[in-house]
């Protein structure tokens, strides 16, 4: 089972719509998926409240074909690191006799 990590954008309160809206980041092996989120509320919702129900919202909205989403391939520094296959290297300036002239 793959782990993911969830990380939400900056939350702003939409007054015209009366909503909070943020974008939400899923990482995971595969790469990162952002996800609009929106949730209908007034504005003396709780923050830490409206954040949660953003990200179960774009959660729920991850899985399904019609929802707007961003797909980029993991960073460097986010993929798996494999051991390479470790070759005994040779002891001495051996390895001068790379730059010699042909």
């Amino acid at each position: 089972m793959t782990e993911m990590r969830t990380q939400i954008g900056e939350m702003r309160y939409n007054a015209a719509e009366e909503q909070f809206e943020a974008l939400v980041t899923f990482h995971s092996d595969a790469g990162r998926v952002r996800v609009a989120s929106t949730f209908k509320a007034p504005v003396t919702t709780q923050p830490d409240a409206a954040e949660r129900v953003l990200v179960s919202r774009a959660l729920a909205l991850l899985d399904r074909p019609d929802t707007l989403q961003a797909r980029t391939a993991p960073l460097p520094s986010e993929r798996v690191r494999r051991p390479r296959d470790t070759v005994p290297r040779k002891a001495g300036l051996g390895w001068l006799s790379l730059f010699r002239a042909a």
